[in-house]
């Protein structure tokens, strides 16, 4: 008995070992009698050859829900597990029939990452000034918009005597309080839905706002008004390229309101973050990729209030008609040409890809 004890792997100690080791990865997946696979900037590949049993996982699975055997039987666990330095999300289900158990698992260090290391350029903190208005920042799932909206967050809150509220589901990054502070809200634990949860924390004086994700009309509705009221509120959305994002906010909206909101949009708008993580030229890390606008100075606020009109920003990015708004072209061609990045994977990340076609070809 003591022999096959001796067998059974410590898994949570090579989980902590792993995320300590340095290598670039983002998500672990542990699926019974699998060997364990991690996703890295290539995609995903098997790290050890052995299998991984339900007695080498029973430790994790109970460190995540120690009441996982009975949770399981009903519905997926969803929970996080904290690691010295890192916060791991962990999604626990069942597959084949019930017969095997599986760990998603999303790792992301404890405490955010300094704004100046998220890639962003350094002006992009021009948008954290403002006290009021609406920051959004979008681009497609695992893009780190989690990553970046917490790192903008915590320079807030390093920098700035304010009253941050946060909307989340769930709470990815635990915020200390620094000269701000701290109100973490997560749905549906201690709030029912993203709306209502952005509702309750306008009357909870609050300074700056941050909604986990626009996806509906009331949460959308509500986030335009906070903004013209005089909050600060910094919102994620799922979109395609920044003007796509303005496109996106303005259709949760009936025809017939569309152009009183593309106005108050217009008026409270300090600028959109789009971004896509892009394999780097070695494909040992993730380098981002951005595109930004800006209407800090209401610089594009003829074009926001015009619904008719959103689409010819895409021009003010192409022809740089403002200093610091940029296309997520101009930067995927940037990076090619320093070769932080290939090209193949630079056309993969853009969602125009004929015009960057044509200025890579300038390039070589």
């Amino acid at each position: 008995m003591s022999h096959e004890s001796s067998l059974v792997r410590d898994l949570l100690d090579e989980l902590v070992s792993l995320v300590n080791s340095g290598q670039s990865f983002s998500d672990i997946h542990l699926e019974q009698d699998m060997p364990m696979m991690i996703k890295t900037p290539r995609g995903w590949c098997q790290s050890g050859a052995e299998p991984v049993t339900l007695d080498d996982m029973a430790p994790v699975l109970g460190a995540i829900d120690n009441d996982w055997k009975a949770r399981i039987s009903e519905r997926a666990i969803d929970r996080p597990l904290a690691l010295p330095g890192y916060r791991l999300r962990c999604n626990v289900y069942r597959s084949c029939g019930g017969a095997r158990v599986t760990v998603a698992i999303r790792c992301q260090p404890a405490q955010p990452m300094p704004l100046a290391q998220t890639g962003l350029p350094q002006y992009a903190r021009t948008m954290l000034e403002a006290t009021r208005g609406i920051i959004m920042v979008t681009g497609p799932t695992r893009s780190g918009k989690t990553t970046t909206i917490a790192s903008m967050l915590d320079h807030i809150n390093a920098t700035r005597s304010a009253h941050i509220v946060t909307i989340e589901e769930p709470i990815e990054y635990q915020l200390q309080r620094k000269l701000s502070i701290i109100s973490q809200k997560e749905v549906p634990t201690d709030t029912a839905t993203f709306s209502s949860g952005l509702r309750e924390a306008l009357r909870q004086d609050p300074d700056v706002l941050m909604v986990g994700e626009i996806r509906d009309f009331d949460t959308a509705d509500t986030v335009l008004y906070a903004g013209d009221a005089g909050h600060l509120v910094l919102a994620t959305m799922h979109a395609s390229s920044a003007v796509g994002a303005l496109t996106r906010l303005l259709d949760y909206f009936p025809a017939g309101q569309r152009d009183l909101r593309a106005a108050g949009l217009a008026r409270s708008l300090v600028g959109v973050i789009f971004q896509s993580l892009v394999p780097s030229e070695r494909g040992d890390a993730l380098v981002l990729a951005h595109e930004i606008l800006f209407n800090h100075n209401q610089q594009l606020a003829r074009l926001i209030a015009d619904p008719g009109k959103v689409h010819q920003i895409e021009g003010v990015l192409r022809h740089r008609e403002d200093a610091m708004s940029r296309s997520l072209n101009d930067v995927l061609a940037q990076l090619v040409a320093q070769k932080t990045v290939s090209a193949r994977d630079a056309m993969r990340a853009a969602y125009n890809r004929l015009e960057l076609h044509d200025m890579l070809g300038r390039i070589r």
